[in-house]
Protein backbone atom coordinates (compact mmCIF):
# COMPACT_ATOMS: atom_id res chain seq x y z
CA UNK A 1 0.00 0.00 0.00
CA UNK A 2 2.93 2.53 0.96
CA UNK A 3 4.10 2.06 -2.46
CA UNK A 4 1.28 3.08 -4.23
CA UNK A 5 0.78 6.42 -2.70
CA UNK A 6 1.82 9.05 -4.42
CA UNK A 7 5.37 10.42 -3.84
CA UNK A 8 3.86 14.19 -3.43
CA UNK A 9 1.65 12.88 -0.75
CA UNK A 10 4.23 11.11 1.40
CA UNK A 11 6.03 14.60 1.14
CA UNK A 12 3.31 16.22 2.58
CA UNK A 13 1.64 13.57 5.28
CA UNK A 14 4.67 11.13 5.88
CA UNK A 15 5.91 7.71 5.86
CA UNK A 16 2.85 5.60 5.60
CA UNK A 17 4.29 2.59 6.39
CA UNK A 18 4.05 2.54 9.91
CA UNK A 19 0.57 3.82 9.86
CA UNK A 20 -1.06 0.21 11.07
CA UNK A 21 1.16 1.38 14.82
CA UNK A 22 -0.69 3.93 16.60
CA UNK A 23 1.99 6.23 16.54
CA UNK A 24 2.73 5.86 12.96
CA UNK A 25 -1.47 6.81 12.77
CA UNK A 26 -1.46 9.60 14.37
CA UNK A 27 2.06 10.68 12.75
CA UNK A 28 -0.20 10.80 9.94
CA UNK A 29 -3.37 11.79 11.24
CA UNK A 30 -2.52 14.52 13.59
CA UNK A 31 1.44 15.11 13.48
CA UNK A 32 2.14 15.42 9.97
CA UNK A 33 0.03 18.33 9.15
CA UNK A 34 -2.78 19.38 11.62
CA UNK A 35 -0.86 19.76 14.37
CA UNK A 36 2.25 21.63 13.20
CA UNK A 37 0.46 24.10 10.38
CA UNK A 38 -2.36 24.76 13.10
CA UNK A 39 0.33 26.05 15.85
CA UNK A 40 2.30 27.88 13.44
CA UNK A 41 -0.89 29.61 12.04
CA UNK A 42 -2.20 30.39 16.12
CA UNK A 43 1.54 31.64 16.62
CA UNK A 44 1.55 33.79 13.77
CA UNK A 45 -1.83 35.31 14.20
CA UNK A 46 -0.90 35.47 18.28
CA UNK A 47 2.50 36.55 17.82
CA UNK A 48 1.20 40.12 15.52
CA UNK A 49 -1.06 40.96 18.17
CA UNK A 50 -0.26 40.59 21.25
CA UNK A 51 1.49 43.67 20.94
CA UNK A 52 -0.52 44.76 18.07
CA UNK A 53 -3.73 45.18 19.63
CA UNK A 54 -2.98 48.21 21.73
CA UNK A 55 -0.54 49.65 18.91
CA UNK A 56 -3.42 49.55 16.39
CA UNK A 57 -6.18 50.39 19.06
CA UNK A 58 -3.99 53.40 20.04
CA UNK A 59 -4.03 52.02 24.06
CA UNK A 60 -0.30 51.44 23.98
CA UNK A 61 0.69 54.77 25.14
CA UNK A 62 -1.89 55.09 27.69
CA UNK A 63 -0.30 51.77 29.00
CA UNK A 64 3.37 52.30 28.60
CA UNK A 65 2.57 55.89 30.82
CA UNK A 66 1.99 53.73 33.82
CA UNK A 67 4.76 51.61 35.90
CA UNK A 68 5.23 48.98 32.95
CA UNK A 69 8.80 49.41 31.14
CA UNK A 70 9.12 48.77 27.88
CA UNK A 71 11.04 46.03 28.42
CA UNK A 72 9.00 43.97 30.60
CA UNK A 73 5.90 44.42 29.02
CA UNK A 74 7.90 42.98 25.81
CA UNK A 75 8.40 39.69 28.35
CA UNK A 76 4.95 40.19 29.55
CA UNK A 77 3.97 39.38 26.03
CA UNK A 78 6.37 36.84 25.13
CA UNK A 79 5.23 34.59 28.43
CA UNK A 80 1.86 35.12 26.70
CA UNK A 81 2.77 33.84 23.70
CA UNK A 82 4.32 30.51 25.49
CA UNK A 83 1.20 29.94 27.26
CA UNK A 84 -1.36 30.60 24.67
CA UNK A 85 0.11 28.10 22.07
CA UNK A 86 0.85 25.39 24.75
CA UNK A 87 -2.75 25.64 25.62
CA UNK A 88 -3.83 23.75 22.22
CA UNK A 89 -0.79 21.53 22.45
CA UNK A 90 -1.74 19.86 25.84
CA UNK A 91 -5.65 19.60 25.00
CA UNK A 92 -4.11 17.38 22.08
CA UNK A 93 -2.33 15.33 24.58
CA UNK A 94 -5.10 14.95 27.40
CA UNK A 95 -7.04 14.12 24.08
CA UNK A 96 -4.93 10.88 22.79
CA UNK A 97 -4.93 10.01 26.36
CA UNK A 98 -7.88 10.22 26.97
CA UNK A 99 -8.72 7.82 23.74
CA UNK A 100 -6.26 5.30 24.95
CA UNK A 101 -8.48 4.69 27.81
CA UNK A 102 -11.44 4.75 25.81
CA UNK A 103 -10.42 2.74 23.04
CA UNK A 104 -8.63 -0.10 21.90
CA UNK A 105 -5.80 2.54 21.10
CA UNK A 106 -2.08 2.25 22.70
CA UNK A 107 0.62 5.14 21.90
CA UNK A 108 3.99 5.30 24.01
CA UNK A 109 2.20 8.38 25.52
CA UNK A 110 5.70 10.11 26.51
CA UNK A 111 6.77 9.75 22.90
CA UNK A 112 3.16 11.85 21.78
CA UNK A 113 3.70 14.20 24.71
CA UNK A 114 7.15 14.66 23.37
CA UNK A 115 6.04 14.93 19.76
CA UNK A 116 3.09 18.10 21.43
CA UNK A 117 6.22 19.74 22.88
CA UNK A 118 8.05 19.27 19.66
CA UNK A 119 4.87 20.99 17.44
CA UNK A 120 4.92 24.00 20.45
CA UNK A 121 8.38 24.34 19.69
CA UNK A 122 7.60 24.90 16.16
CA UNK A 123 4.77 26.98 17.10
CA UNK A 124 6.38 29.36 18.52
CA UNK A 125 9.11 29.65 16.01
CA UNK A 126 6.51 31.00 13.99
CA UNK A 127 5.56 32.95 16.27
CA UNK A 128 8.63 34.83 17.75
CA UNK A 129 8.75 35.90 13.89
CA UNK A 130 5.86 37.91 13.87
CA UNK A 131 6.00 38.63 17.51
CA UNK A 132 9.94 40.16 15.89
CA UNK A 133 8.74 42.07 12.87
CA UNK A 134 5.59 43.82 14.73
CA UNK A 135 8.11 44.74 17.68
CA UNK A 136 10.37 46.25 15.21
CA UNK A 137 7.89 47.47 12.57
CA UNK A 138 5.14 48.45 14.42
CA UNK A 139 2.75 47.10 12.00
CA UNK A 140 0.68 44.04 12.93
CA UNK A 141 -0.50 43.92 9.39
CA UNK A 142 2.98 43.50 8.06
CA UNK A 143 4.30 41.27 11.28
CA UNK A 144 0.97 38.47 10.01
CA UNK A 145 1.82 38.76 6.56
CA UNK A 146 5.80 38.09 7.23
CA UNK A 147 5.04 35.26 9.89
CA UNK A 148 2.86 33.75 7.10
CA UNK A 149 5.16 34.26 4.30
CA UNK A 150 7.94 32.68 6.33
CA UNK A 151 5.70 29.73 7.68
CA UNK A 152 4.37 29.40 3.53
CA UNK A 153 7.94 29.26 2.03
CA UNK A 154 10.00 27.34 4.78
CA UNK A 155 6.98 24.85 4.51
CA UNK A 156 7.47 24.62 0.99
CA UNK A 157 10.96 24.08 1.39
CA UNK A 158 10.12 20.93 3.26
CA UNK A 159 8.02 19.36 0.68
CA UNK A 160 10.87 20.42 -2.77
CA UNK A 161 13.60 18.85 -0.70
CA UNK A 162 11.67 15.59 -0.06
CA UNK A 163 11.02 15.37 -3.66
CA UNK A 164 14.19 16.97 -5.49
CA UNK A 165 17.38 15.59 -4.98
CA UNK A 166 18.94 18.77 -6.02
CA UNK A 167 16.75 20.80 -2.78
CA UNK A 168 17.85 18.36 -0.30
CA UNK A 169 20.31 20.14 1.40
CA UNK A 170 18.32 23.06 1.64
CA UNK A 171 16.08 20.92 4.52
CA UNK A 172 18.03 22.85 7.02
CA UNK A 173 16.31 25.84 6.35
CA UNK A 174 13.01 24.58 7.28
CA UNK A 175 11.98 24.60 11.07
CA UNK A 176 10.03 21.49 9.98
CA UNK A 177 12.90 19.69 9.40
CA UNK A 178 13.77 20.43 13.26
CA UNK A 179 10.20 19.41 14.33
CA UNK A 180 10.32 15.87 12.69
CA UNK A 181 7.27 14.90 14.46
CA UNK A 182 7.03 11.34 13.33
CA UNK A 183 10.48 10.31 14.19
CA UNK A 184 9.95 11.82 17.88
CA UNK A 185 6.47 9.51 17.97
CA UNK A 186 8.11 6.06 17.52
CA UNK A 187 11.89 6.96 18.86
CA UNK A 188 11.44 10.24 21.20
CA UNK A 189 12.80 13.30 21.20
CA UNK A 190 16.47 14.18 19.02
CA UNK A 191 18.06 16.20 21.23
CA UNK A 192 19.89 18.79 18.27
CA UNK A 193 16.12 19.20 16.96
CA UNK A 194 15.27 20.56 19.77
CA UNK A 195 17.76 22.69 20.85
CA UNK A 196 17.72 24.27 17.16
CA UNK A 197 13.71 25.07 17.46
CA UNK A 198 14.56 26.40 20.95
CA UNK A 199 17.77 28.12 19.52
CA UNK A 200 15.18 29.97 16.85
CA UNK A 201 12.76 30.86 19.01
CA UNK A 202 15.22 32.64 21.71
CA UNK A 203 17.41 34.49 18.80
CA UNK A 204 13.93 36.22 17.45
CA UNK A 205 12.95 36.89 20.97
CA UNK A 206 15.92 38.20 22.06
CA UNK A 207 15.69 40.65 18.98
CA UNK A 208 12.48 41.65 19.81
CA UNK A 209 13.33 42.85 23.46
CA UNK A 210 16.43 44.60 21.63
CA UNK A 211 14.02 46.79 19.04
CA UNK A 212 10.79 47.37 20.72
CA UNK A 213 12.13 49.38 23.55
CA UNK A 214 14.48 51.42 20.88
CA UNK A 215 11.77 52.51 19.00
CA UNK A 216 9.47 55.43 18.59
CA UNK A 217 5.32 54.11 19.74
CA UNK A 218 3.16 55.37 17.14
CA UNK A 219 0.25 57.55 18.25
Amino acid sequence: FASMVPSGMSAVIGDISNVQTPEGWLGIELFALFFPVSLAILGVVYGARLIGREEDSGTLEIILAGPVSRLKLVVQKLFALIKLLAVPAVILWVSVALGSIWFDFSPNLWHVAQAVIAGWLLGLVYGTVAFMTQAISGKSGLATGVGIGVFFVTYMITIVSQLVDSWKDTQWLSPFRYYDASNVLSHGFDAENVITLITLGALFSLIALLAFPRRDIRS
